[in-house]
């Protein structure tokens, strides 16, 4: 048995805080280009993507030394068993991608080959918002990550977490990695918080690049939260050890009834540990604090 695991924690470089999902004006956002920059800048990330529906939206003359613009784009398409859009994101794509937003006969396996091409990334987008099941998500191939979480569709309508169709995939034997966005559509409404700044992915890399962030990516040299803080993972043997900022809960989530999960009724955890059976397909480390926030690192595989 050993444990595959491309631990960020052990990679060079330093932490960069960005979000990959983000809409303005140019499509059905609420803020302006500008504005949105603004917003996250002030709010301290190193990289944002807007990734508008079907447009392209040029950034490159906003990025600064503070703030790596990253390009990127959301296509809607296909017809899940339910009937509802496949949503995809690509991620620092070079050009436009030559499809229409919104298309029922478009296949979601070519729009994640169009990235590809386009020299980008491909990621499935908020999977439980868009009621995809299994048989949907297992439809195509050649995408590096699926939303686990998503700001605006948890605070609209209360289905902003797909960890369980991640932790399905995962079992079906998917390497996927896992993403917490904003998909920022900066909507104001009674009793609807701003959907902005509020989740990120803290990336490991050499240098706030677009090269670099996005090899970090690749290699999934990153973990996600909307609140916690993930300080160490160490993988030794047939032990997963596990360090944080003060949290309520460090679960170990796994397939076939494995994993465990520690949780307090009063105090914090800082730190958890997991002895490894050998008959996982995986472990995931998702810590949660006392206001309901989380943070998931990426998996690490068992292999016989």
């Amino acid at each position: 048995m050993r444990l595959v695991f491309d631990n960020p924690f052990e990679a060079e470089g330093r932490w960069f805080k960005g979000n990959v999902h983000t809409h303005t004006t140019n499509s059905d956002g609420h803020m302006t280009t500008e504005q949105i920059v603004l917003r996250y800048r002030g709010a301290g990330y190193d990289f944002l993507s807007i990734t508008d529906h079907g447009v392209l939206t040029d950034t490159r003359e906003l990025s600064t030394p503070d703030l790596l613009m990253i390009p990127g784009e959301e296509i809607c398409m296909g017809s899940s068993e339910r009937g509802r859009f496949n949503h995809i994101v690509g991620l620092n794509i070079d050009g436009e991608l030559p499809v229409k937003d919104f298309q029922r006969r478009e296949s979601p396996q070519r729009v994640i080959d169009l990235i590809g091409e386009l020299g980008g990334v491909a990621i499935l987008a908020h999977p439980y918002w868009s009621e995809l099941n299994i048989n949907d998500m297992t439809k195509f191939e050649g995408h590096i990550g699926v939303e686990v979480y998503n700001t605006t569709c948890d605070l609209t309508i209360g289905r902003g977490h797909s960890n369980v169709h991640w932790d399905d995939l995962l079992a079906m034997g998917h390497r996927l990695l896992g993403f917490a966005v904003d998909d920022a559509h900066c909507l104001v409404k009674p009793l609807h918080p701003l959907d902005l700044c509020e989740a990120w992915i803290s990336v490991k890399a050499r240098d706030l690049t677009a090269e670099s962030i996005m090899n970090s990516i690749r290699d999934g040299h990153f973990y996600s939260s909307n609140g916690p803080e993930i300080r160490g993972i160490e993988v030794n043997r047939r032990e997963i050890r596990v360090t944080s900022s003060p949290v309520r809960s460090i679960a170990f989530v796994s397939n076939g009834g494995h994993g465990e999960n520690n949780t307090v009724n009063e105090g914090y955890l800082e730190e958890a540990v997991y002895t490894v059976r050998g008959t996982e397909a995986y472990i995931r480390i998702e810590i949660t604090d006392w206001n309901g926030r989380k943070a998931w690192a990426n998996p690490i595989y068992v292999e016989p």
